[in-house]
């Protein structure tokens, strides 16, 4: 009986820690943009937008901090051999989560930038543009300054959003692995046709 109540413990203790491990993770599917009510110059937006993303990745390494402590933990109840099989399948089913939930975090930072740049849903919503960009007309050319387009500068709209998609991906990179306990989980990230197809999702809508 003393067998069968040790076990049971043992998978209490593993189902809380993935439970605290998924709670987690699922602050990351919180957007890594954040639009504000009235048009901002550009070289604003990304400076409004670097403040936001420097608070929240921190949350993010603090949240790898504490998965790591949770499979450690769990490590400490169950006491197995490291090199063990079962010990190894259950690390890479920990790490296919992380996976997974910087997978969706990124994907949903995605599909809000999607949204708030879509001219359709911008007219739909009668909102304000994002960006305060200067029109001017030049032997009857209209000409934006910055460029919508990418820029020589590398301060155009365009290269704009892709700082932005950037610091998205960056989620991938905020904690050790859980596999080697040392490099990150950008090549896994790079690999997901679900990123793809987000980014791709974004650079449709201008």
């Amino acid at each position: 009986m003393s067998i069968v109540s040790d076990v049971d413990t043992l998978v209490k203790k593993m189902k809380e820690n993935i439970r605290k491990i998924e709670i987690m993770m699922k602050n990351w599917e919180k957007p890594l943009f954040d639009r504000k009510p009235k048009p901002f110059a550009p070289e604003d937006v990304e400076q409004i937008h670097q403040a936001l993303v420097i608070s929240r990745l921190e949350d993010v390494r603090n949240h790898g901090k504490e998965i790591h402590k949770l499979l450690k933990d769990t490590f400490e109840h169950i006491k197995p051999d490291k090199k063990h099989p079962t010990w190894i399948s259950y690390v890479d089913y920990v790490n296919s989560l992380v996976i997974g939930g910087l997978t969706e975090g990124i994907c949903a930072s995605m599909a809000y930038l999607a949204e708030q740049i879509s001219i359709a849903y911008n007219k739909h919503h009668q909102l304000l543009p994002i960006f305060d960009i200067r029109v001017d007309l030049q032997d009857r050319d209209v000409i934006f300054d910055p460029p919508i387009d990418y820029a020589p500068k590398a301060n155009g709209i365009r290269d704009i959003i892709q700082k932005i998609i950037d610091d998205f991906v960056s989620l991938s990179i905020q904690m050790p692995r859980l596999d080697t306990n040392s490099g990150d989980y950008l090549p896994e990230i790079k690999d997901q046709f679900t990123i793809f197809g987000a980014t791709n999702h974004v650079s449709k809508q201008f």
